[in-house]
């Protein structure tokens, strides 16, 4: 049986990726059009396309930590803004989320969550937005403990092409929605506010005949630090008797079309919430194809997304390498003349 400084030491190699191993969404497909995600790590240096995606300052793909639970950094990602466009998809349709890259060292559950924005997405108050779960998955299997981490559902998606599927349900009332997609990593887990979240955010407009509409919670009240399901050791599942024991986070998942939720593990939104068996669904031949790295095409968009005019920050000049060694050079060739 591991001691609590054996995973100690387990969660401190496993912190030592560097933050580029993280990851965020690239690509958001929906009915075989593809959208283009906000890329966190080019904003700083040249303007970003209008997207369906919201914009977030996790510069170097890093997240937010279990700490920071009633922050509102955690609803939608660090400094995170509107989505300028949104895409239109059926209830009872997917929405297939693409990253540009996952750690497998990283361990943890897969949660999405929707919100009714009551209007215009791009404009409204994210603190006021109120979220319910559409679909969770957890633990799959047991590790062998004494360090041996199980299978995860984010496991999956790196498995997947780096792509998650989520249906929508389609019972739920037609309107302008966030679709809250959220990763949680426990490598860390096991220190009270170390886990780390990586929640992302898609404008969504949803079609239907759907009359359903759950009560939600805000963002900032979804979890707490020491949570069964955030406050979390994955080195130690000699300790657990199923994989079913890890509950996940967050509120219970309401019923949609007669389903009740399952906090145990599994896929369990009322649908298949299963992610895709490839690496990304089939594009349409205008819209540009799925990469698990990080697209430089504009999004396809739909005739009822609401751009919106924005100013990103300007390239900021830097000198490069060749230009250094030229002066060093020259330099050294003064030198020599004295």
């Amino acid at each position: 049986m591991p001691s609590r400084l054996t995973s100690a030491v387990l969660a401190t190699l496993a912190s030592a990726i560097t933050v580029s191993a993280h990851g965020h969404v690239v690509t958001v497909s929906i009915d075989g059009t593809s959208y283009q995600g906000f890329d966190p790590t080019s904003a700083p240096y040249g303007p970003q396309p209008d997207s369906i995606t919201w914009s977030n300052g996790a510069t170097d793909n890093g997240f937010v930590l279990s700490s920071a639970l009633q922050d509102p950094d955690i609803i939608c990602h660090l400094d995170a803004t509107n989505a300028a466009l949104s895409a239109p998809v059926a209830a009872g349709g997917d929405v297939s989320i693409t990253w540009n890259q996952w750690p497998d060292s990283h361990k943890g559950p897969v949660i999405d969550y929707l919100a009714d924005c009551g209007g215009d997405c791009s404009t409204v108050d994210k603190t006021t937005l109120k979220w319910f779960k559409i679909s969770e998955m957890g633990q799959l299997e047991l590790g062998s403990g004494s360090g041996t981490t199980g299978k995860w559902a984010d496991d999956l998606i790196i498995e997947n092409g780096l792509t998650w599927k989520v249906k929508i349900p389609a019972s739920i009332k037609a309107g302008n929605y966030v679709l809250r997609h959220e990763l949680i990593a426990l490598h860390e887990g096991l220190t009270e506010g170390k886990a780390q979240m990586y929640p992302q955010c898609i404008n969504l407009q949803i079609t239907g005949s759907g009359t359903q509409s759950p009560e939600g919670v805000v963002g900032t009240q979804l979890y707490t630090a020491t949570e069964a399901g955030i406050l979390h050791n994955v080195y130690n599942d000699e300790k657990l008797s199923s994989a079913s024991d890890y509950k996940i986070p967050g509120p219970a998942m309401p019923a949609f079309d007669g389903s009740s939720s399952n906090n145990n593990g599994g896929p369990s939104s009322s649908e298949d919430s299963t992610p895709t068996s490839t690496a990304s669904p089939e594009p349409t031949s205008t819209a540009p194809a799925l990469t698990t790295t990080a697209s430089t095409t504009a999004p396809t968009t739909s005739a009822t997304a609401q751009p919106v005019v924005s100013s990103p920050a300007a390239p900021t000049p830097t000198r490069s390498c060749s230009s250094k060694k030229r002066r060093a050079r020259r330099h050294a060739r003064q030198v020599k003349n004295l």
